[in-house]
């Protein structure tokens, strides 16, 4: 006798459900508004075939909703934030959009009214409508037409804004009026539900809210703050890191974001690899964080910065709360004639200052995709390479430390292959970083007995 799907018991359901899911979380993380619909496809057909499927597979299909600023966009997100779905929305993806200079003439680049919907404006002014949201990630996808206006409008002479410019800006440009429209609603969300900002691929454009006292209010309600910053080369190998406004942005970061976060926990700054952050010198980017941020942060993530002093200072002054510590891509740049960094700082020296702070709480610590880059055996001679092998010969678990400067002219990151080999062997970037770890290993066995110990008294 066939069997009916709605015969099976509920636990094969949600087992059919998770298979169909697999991977497709990841996904819609990174999908555009359009092809959301496209990876939930087979989820949607099967929740229109009764009613009992629809209750069920709403959870999985509302988890993760997008929104643009187009009215259609915005008055089907408004349906579910007044339907019963809207208690599954977890987290909101806003990607907005608008025509860039080459489009000057047209109406709807002047359009600073109409380029964020009432619709979108509503909705992103009252989060509170999806009251399980945990994350809202807002991302600007300026696909401008021309390499000739920098993806951006970014111009390599051109000052700074002054505040009035920047007015005047966003009063005459519609993608300049969309991030500064943007996060003002953001700032009618008092005291927000949801504890995770994500600001995907920030433009090298000031905005005038980022100024706004309600704004720097808003961010000190937030437990988790992503940030990550768009890169990019004018088609003749000139870095975004090469321009006045880049830079200039990057040195407000603390006075627009940092300096707010009070009560983030977890924090995570993707620079791009066009503009890598930390250290001074030609092209070099100082790093907006100070010891006394954040006070409460326990996780930090990096990618794309430079080892150097002022990270040094910040980590050593949260020492005392920072669990876990992840570089992702992140290098040390040695002083030398070729490099222009002023303040540059070896591996070595970063570990033993951090270990001299003793970090009580840190039970994580990774360094990642650096040396990846390094270990290609094109960078190397064929007798540097057998030198690398020897040594991995006796000590498989030796790393290879990267490390990279920037061009004076271009902005350019290069790896350094020779300070990076005399790392490897040498072996002082590895002993100060095998005794670091030591009092890794040494925190986490102290959390794990407590976290017993805890246990035992809950049971008892």
């Amino acid at each position: 006798m066939p069997c009916s799907l709605l015969s099976l018991p509920a636990e094969l359901h949600l087992k059919i459900i998770e298979d169909l899911l697999r991977d497709k979380d990841i996904e819609a993380d990174e999908a555009n508004q359009h092809d959301l619909i496209n990876i939930y496809h087979d989820l949607i057909d099967w929740s229109c075939t009764c009613s009992y499927f629809r209750n069920l597979l709403a959870p999985k299909i509302f988890k993760t909703v997008k929104l643009i600023n187009d009215e259609k966009s915005g008055s089907s997100l408004n349906a579910v934030a007044k339907s019963p779905h809207n208690i599954h929305v977890k987290d909101l993806h806003f990607i907005g959009s608008a025509l860039g200079g080459v489009h000057s003439e047209e109406a709807a680049f002047s359009d600073t009214e109409g380029i964020l919907p009432r619709s979108v404006d509503a909705l992103l002014c009252n989060l509170q409508w999806f009251p399980s949201l945990r994350r809202l990630s807002i991302r600007f996808d300026y696909n401008f037409a021309s390499l000739d206006e920098w993806i951006y409008g970014l111009e390599f002479e051109a000052k700074p804004e002054t505040p009035q410019q920047i007015l005047e800006s966003e009063s005459s440009a519609a993608w300049r009026a969309l991030m500064s429209r943007t996060f003002y609603a953001l700032t009618k969300n008092k005291s927000p539900n949801f504890k995770h900002l994500e600001i995907r691929q920030l433009h090298s454009k000031d905005v005038s809210t980022f100024s706004n006292a309600a704004f720097h209010e808003c961010l000190n309600h937030f437990e988790q703050f992503t940030l990550s910053i768009h890169g990019e080369d004018d088609g003749e190998g000139w870095k975004s890191n090469t321009t006045r406004e880049y830079p200039a942005l990057m040195g407000k970061l603390d006075e627009y974001f940092f300096n707010h976060l009070a009560n983030v926990t977890i924090l995570s700054i993707e620079a791009p690899q066009e503009g890598p952050l930390g250290l001074k010198g030609m092209n070099y980017v100082p790093l907006a964080l100070k010891a006394d941020q954040m006070p409460l942060l326990a996780t930090l993530r990096l990618e794309y910065i430079f080892a150097s002093p002022e990270l040094v200072d910040f980590l050593v002054g949260h020492k005392d709360t920072l669990e876990e510590l992840i570089l992702c891509n992140c290098f040390a740049s040695a002083n030398s004639s070729t490099n222009p960094a002023e303040n540059g700082i070896y591996w070595s020296q970063f570990f033993t200052v951090l270990l001299s702070a003793y970090p009580s709480r840190l039970r994580r610590l990774e360094l990642v995709g650096g040396d990846m880059c390094l270990l290609e055996k094109r960078n190397f001679r064929e007798e540097q390479y057998e030198k690398i092998r020897n040594v991995h010969r006796q000590d498989p678990e030796r790393i290879m430390f990267p490390y990279a400067f920037l061009y004076d002219k271009w902005g350019v990151m290069l790896y350094d292959e020779s300070r990076s080999l005399a790392s490897l062997l040498d072996g002082e970037d590895q002993r100060s970083w095998d005794r670091l770890m030591e009092l890794v290993k040494e925190n986490t066995k102290k959390a794990t007995k407590r976290k017993s110990k805890s246990v035992e008294l809950q049971a008892q």
